[in-house]
């Protein structure tokens, strides 16, 4: 009986000291490898302490094993967007202002009413309240929603709101994200020689970027305060692709 007490004492330390190790996530926030990393450990602590023909040493080396790969794929997923891409998804918009978007709900296997019942639970329940609607890395929807459905504050009653406009991370720890240039339709050597301009330093200098769709930068180098401007997005910084669809909008609207 204390053989048990004593393998169950430290299987439970080393399992506090690896979850310590992957932060203080909750479970909807975690990554999906940090999910199944978890789940992992939930099964590699049982055997040792149930099993006393079991060296306890066949269940703390693993676990140690899975602290360590725990570091190193969190390393790379900061390190490098590629991996961060591979391990853990992109953010895919689901709803733009052109409506429901259909293709890449297919593709995250979610159905209509699922999005639906998402949006009630962030008390939207009409769709026509939703410019843009994410979901993001861990599964959770994040909503963008239009002017008039943005709750009013003191400040806003005398000022007319504009739409919200979306926004996208374009440098991160110095690494230009150019996947998001081409998501937005922008010609990335263009857009970030102004931002460049405006930030006055190299892309390696930024620790992070954002560019909204209509030319608002926040910039922020390291060690440094934040810093906001805006860059003009003229026809030069367009795509030709992006550019054709703009002016086609245009004479349609027109």
């Amino acid at each position: 009986m204390f053989n048990i007490m004593i393998r169950c004492l430290l299987i439970y330390l080393v399992v506090i000291f690896v979850m310590r190790l992957m932060g203080k996530r909750q479970i909807g926030e975690m990554e999906p490898y940090e999910l199944v990393i978890t789940l992992i450990l939930a099964d590699l602590a049982v055997i040792p302490m149930s099993e006393q023909t079991i060296p306890i040493w066949y269940g703390v080396v693993p676990l140690l094993v899975i602290a360590i790969i725990h570091f190193v794929v969190t390393v790379g997923t900061k390190t490098s967007p590629k991996i961060r891409d591979i391990v853990s998804g992109r953010p895919v918009v689901v709803i733009d202002p052109n409506g429901i978007v259909f293709s890449e709900l297919k593709k995250l296997n979610i159905s209509c009413e699922e999005l639906v019942e998402q949006l009630r639970n962030l008390d939207f329940f009409d769709l026509t309240e939703v410019n843009y609607a994410i979901i993001e890395r861990n599964g959770k929807i994040t909503v963008i929603p239009k002017a008039g459905s943005v709750p009013v504050s003191r400040n806003d009653m005398q000022v007319v709101k504009p739409e919200n406009e979306m926004f996208y991370c374009v440098v991160e720890n110095g690494k230009v994200l150019k996947h998001n240039f081409k998501e937005m339709g922008l010609n990335q050597e263009a857009v970030m020689k102004d931002i460049l301009n405006g930030a006055s330093g190299h892309a390696k200098d930024l620790a992070f970027c954002s560019l909204s769709e209509g030319g608002d930068v926040y910039t922020q180098k390291r060690g440094e305060m934040c810093q906001n401007f805006k860059i003009k997005l003229i026809e030069k910084h367009y795509l030709p692709a992006e550019l054709k669809s703009k002016r086609e909008l245009g004479q349609a609207v027109g």
